[in-house]
């Protein structure tokens, strides 16, 4: 059962879904929302829509963003940072609304026959060793119970399920204020689909394309100016006039909000059979575009452990590593975050000094995952392993992200083999429920893959590495793989 129908819980769904396993989901909302929100789709995130088929749906609706133009105060071209992503096919991030990224969600859902139950409000959670008996109302007020052997929260920020766990989402807000708005602007961009950021000694304004000819304006909220009611067109043209001394035009305004943002993380993500993912579990600055994308990460790890253990002889060990590892990408996302405040914090004291307007100098200290998320990693994860002399480093390190993972197809995992490994055969039969064998050269070389031309690299089902062997050695796998799966399912 998944409690929450936003991102998180639609994407975790399909790939439920995708893993074989038919998930109840429900959300308090009658209807669903039409505002604009998250807007960054990531490469990392959009390799994780690739293999649950759904890539290219947001490729055509969403547009793309092809790099990042720093302007001043006159909206005039400081610097632009242009880094496509490498290593993956999809190098640039797509901005899409939220709106439109939980209907291409919600639609594939329901082409897989399953519907999200809304206006059902959670009102009592009794967590059981077996699973969990959730206490609900209807639409119509009618009470019901549901009883899940596996209860999934995804609900956001107030998610009930954590309030249920007793489980505080500790951190700090940040002390500034913004104001958001989905607007029609005039004289906004230039055409090339590139991400706008105007700084100036009042702040940062950033202004993305969206599809539909709409623009997403987001920036701090200067002192005096936040709308005394709902936001009107003339506040957000006030607001922005604040932060620019030749401001483009704001045509109209659909969907306007003040916010604060955060940098927060519950203690743990698990409690027996009750899992936190999303927002639910942690929140970070939306200034990286990284919150909803992990949303994403988090359903696709749980998704997949949750399919091995009911669908192909997983053992509960896998379900063990779900709070480890996602705690530790958390871990990431939030430093890479805070990194980004840093970067565009950096720039506003550069205006405000009256300095000519420059690209930071890199932070050794700070690493930004931003804008591909491909580089975050779960190299303490207590489930990888590895056999012979191998000495990995970067991408090629269990743990890391492969490289390669778009070109795997299925919801199990994937054993890359080099040569004429013995035994190879009696493996693929006694794994034959969780294991596809691939035949290294059709896919990409040894070095490409991190191991010598009689070595074997594990691919797991959310694309990262969890084993190498160099050279291949069907003992030292069976006992791993033995850790985490039966041998007849």
């Amino acid at each position: 059962m998944i409690v929450g129908a936003g991102p998180t819980g639609l994407f975790t769904a399909c790939e439920l879904v995708r893993q074989g396993v038919r998930p109840r989901i429900i959300d308090q909302e009658v209807l669903p929302h039409t505002q604009t929100r998250a807007t960054g789709v990531q490469p990392a995130a959009l390799e994780l829509l690739h293999r649950g088929g759904l890539a290219e749906k947001f490729l055509a609706e969403g547009v793309p963003v092809l790099g990042l133009r720093v302007l001043d105060h006159r909206w005039e071209e400081a610097f632009v940072m242009d880094r496509p992503a490498e290593g993956t096919p999809y190098p640039h991030t797509i901005s899409i609304a939220q709106w439109q990224t939980e209907q291409i969600l919600n639609q594939h859902l329901e082409e897989q026959g399953v519907t999200v139950e809304r206006g059902t409000r959670t009102v009592e959670f009794e967590l059981r060793d077996d699973g969990a008996l959730v206490q609900c109302t209807g639409p119509d007020g009618a009470p019901f119970e549901i009883e899940a052997d596996y209860l999934i929260g995804a609900g956001g920020a107030h998610s009930p399920v954590r309030e249920a766990l007793h489980e505080p989402l500790a951190g700090i807000t940040y002390p500034k204020k913004y104001f958001v708005a989905d607007v029609g602007a005039r004289g906004a961009h230039r055409g090339d689909h590139f991400l706008s950021v105007g700084i100036s000694p009042a702040g940062m304004l950033m202004v993305a394309e969206l599809p539909f000819g709409r623009t997403l304006m987001v920036c701090d909220l200067p002192e005096g100016l936040e709308p005394a009611g709902a936001p009107e067109k003339e506040d957000a043209q006030r607001i922005l006039s604040a932060h620019l001394t030749r401001p483009f035009e704001i045509a109209d305004m659909r969907w306007a909000s003040v916010y604060r943002t955060h940098r927060r993380m519950a203690p743990t993500f698990r409690a027996g059979r009750c899992f936190l993912a999303g927002d639910a579990a942690h929140l970070c600055s939306p200034l990286a575009g990284e919150g909803m994308n992990s949303g994403f990460f988090d359903g696709a790890s749980l998704a997949w452990m949750l399919g091995a253990v009911l669908r192909r002889g997983g053992h509960p060990v896998l379900l063990d590593a779900y709070d480890p590892e996602r705690r530790n990408v958390a871990q990431q996302v939030l430093a890479s975050s805070e990194a980004m405040y840093d970067f565009y914090y950096n720039l506003v004291a550069q205006a405000a000094a009256g300095e000519t307007l420059h690209e930071p100098p890199e932070d050794p200290t700070r690493h930004l995952t931003s804008p591909a998320m491909l580089g975050l990693t779960i190299h303490d994860s207590p489930i990888l392993g590895m056999s012979g002399t191998v000495i990995g480093t970067g991408r090629f390190r269990c743990g890391s992200r492969f490289a390669g993972n778009t070109k795997l197809t299925g919801p199990q995992h994937h054993l890359i083999v080099f040569g004429s490994p013995a035994g190879i055969s009696k493996c693929a039969e006694t794994w034959k429920h969780a294991i596809e064998v691939v035949e290294g050269s059709s896919l990409s070389t040894p070095a490409e893959c991190g191991v010598s031309g009689q070595g074997a690299v594990l691919i797991r089902p959310d694309g990262y590495i969890g084993f190498i062997a160099d050279p291949w050695d069907p003992v030292a796998f069976d006992r791993y793989f033995g850790r985490l799966f039966a041998e007849v399912c």
